[in-house]
């Protein structure tokens, strides 16, 4: 017989040993999996699956009385980057995992989840969470400090990186009362150690312990562009502790719609949207805009608050109150200022209220204040108010207003609006220094009460208030008239 047929027929008769061996393999693994999770005494699975070849082991029916508890309905990773010898020995990545060991999975996938006790520490449940492309690097998990949980789970987000993020019927419940946080799906695309490319909430509700509808309710919230390296970073230091800065989030754009729940109907508030938008021009000059709209006040009968709500509109002669809120600014760090451009308040046949301002002088400590949402230390810098605006213009607002107080008092509109525009031009207010500035100040402020128009309040402090100044202005005799440079004039 030809040396090729006997290695061929040899071949296939080792092919067919492994084949065999493998199914025994994968018993024997999936044997010492569980015993090896089973052996401290707290811990239970009902079945444990291993497929070799595709790197795949399967937990079903785990119970945990370790801590706060843990049960989980089934437990499947694929793909795995996990040594067989760790496998072997039951450190799964979910039954034996080690802080800081590195673990790399195509998918890993978990139902019917619960952690905590109620009555202690709250409990978090999920029905489902799917990770694809996960990969967590090693990472330092020896000095993790006094508060050693958040430390190692911030290090462990700073490893980490998924393709793809979906967690659905996610509910947590505070101890003690029964509150409830829950939000139906969670979609997170491409997170990379804190930075987020995209990321949908759905059916985000809030409701009180025992009730039944939610108390606020957030139909749809959608990222992009999130970044939260700062926080991890602060987060990951063994000098942490809760009440410590914790940096600047950042973002391209957020938006949240479909605003509900018992607390609006109660008051009858209804709100369209909430929308961030950031546009990093280079990476020292971002623009940003904030947008509220579709704000509706339209209080019903139905209880005490609501009825007084209406009761107010209706003595201004409105049945409901819609009010609308746009603010745009620049952050720009090569010529160390902060604008606010436009940032106003308006209501249809009510009035608009604009305020703009500029800060110069922006040095590495307030930038550094800003980044790592440190407000003390803003007191380390030197930068200053250049100027900043406020407008008022009425659109009958100031009309509206009068009507109610004339109703409330009983007087006629004429006298309170004499009586007004008179108490203050006699206002003296207590700790101010009493200057002619501020006469000519209050009383262009009272003839806008008599008059209508448009009032421009101006701030141009010179030179520019620093921020260590700024305990001055609230100091006994403070003269802030001089300090911030203030101003009134009226137009119509």
């Amino acid at each position: 017989m030809k040396k090729s047929v006997i290695a061929g027929i040899a071949a296939i008769a080792l092919v067919g040993i492994v084949a065999a061996a493998i199914p025994l393999g994968e018993r024997f693994a999936a044997s010492r999996i569980k015993a090896a999770i089973e052996r401290d005494g707290t811990t239970t699975v009902g079945q444990v699956e291993v497929e070799l070849l595709a790197r795949r082991v399967a937990l079903a029916d785990i119970k945990s009385s370790h801590g706060a508890g843990l049960s989980v309905g089934r437990w499947e990773a694929s793909g795995l980057g996990w040594p067989l010898a760790e496998l072997l020995r039951g450190r799964t990545p979910l039954a034996g995992f080690r802080w800081g060991s590195p673990l790399q999975a195509d998918r890993v996938e978990l139902r019917q989840v619960r952690l905590g006790d109620r009555s202690i520490a709250g409990t978090w449940s999920v029905e489902s969470l799917v990770l694809e492309g996960l990969d967590l690097a090693r990472f330092d998990a020896s000095d993790d400090g006094p508060y050693g949980g958040a430390v190692l789970l911030a290090r462990a987000m700073s490893a980490l990186s998924v393709r793809r993020f979906e967690q659905i019927g996610t509910i947590f419940t505070l101890p003690g009362n029964g509150d409830t946080f829950g939000v139906s799906k969670i979609d997170v695309d491409r997170y990379e150690g804190g930075r987020v490319a995209s990321a949908t909430a759905l059916g985000v509700e809030a409701t009180a312990g025992g009730g039944h509808a939610p108390l606020y309710r957030v139909s749809n919230i959608d990222l992009r562009g999130l970044d939260a390296r700062r926080i991890l970073a602060a987060l990951s230091s063994t000098d942490w502790h809760p009440n410590g800065p914790i940096g600047q989030v950042k973002v391209e754009r957020a938006s949240a719609a479909g605003f509900g729940g018992e607390m609006f109907t109660r008051y009858g508030v209804s709100l369209g949207s909430v929308t961030i938008e950031t546009l990093r021009e280079s990476d020292k000059v971002s623009r940003s805009r904030t947008r509220i709209d579709g704000f509706v006040l339209a209080p019903p009968l139905r209880n005490m608050e609501a009825l007084k709500l209406r009761i107010a509109l209706q003595a201004m002669g409105l049945r409901e109150l819609k009010l609308g809120f746009d603010c745009a600014g620049m952050e720009d760090r090569e010529r160390a200022e902060i604008t606010i451009d436009r940032c106003a308040l308006s209501g249809p046949d009510l009035a608009e209220i604009n305020f703009t301002a500029r800060v110069v002088g922006a040095d590495a400590a307030f930038w550094q204040a800003v980044d790592d949402g440190d407000t003390a230390a803003l007191y380390d810098s030197k930068a200053a108010l250049a100027s900043a605006r406020l407008v008022l213009a009425d659109g009958g607002l100031l009309e509206r207003g009068l009507k109610a107080l004339a109703a409330t008092t009983g007087q006629p509109v004429s006298a309170v609006r004499t009586n007004l525009a008179r108490d203050i031009r006699r206002f003296q207010p207590t700790d101010v220094l009493i200057t002619q500035n501020l006469t000519q100040l209050l009383d262009a402020v009272a003839r806008f009460v008599e008059n209508g128009g448009t009032l421009t309040v101006d701030a141009r402090p010179e030179p520019p208030l620093a921020i260590d100044r700024i305990d001055y202005l609230t100091s006994p005799g403070a003269d802030l008239i001089n300090a911030l440079g203030l101003t009134a004039t009226l137009s119509r």
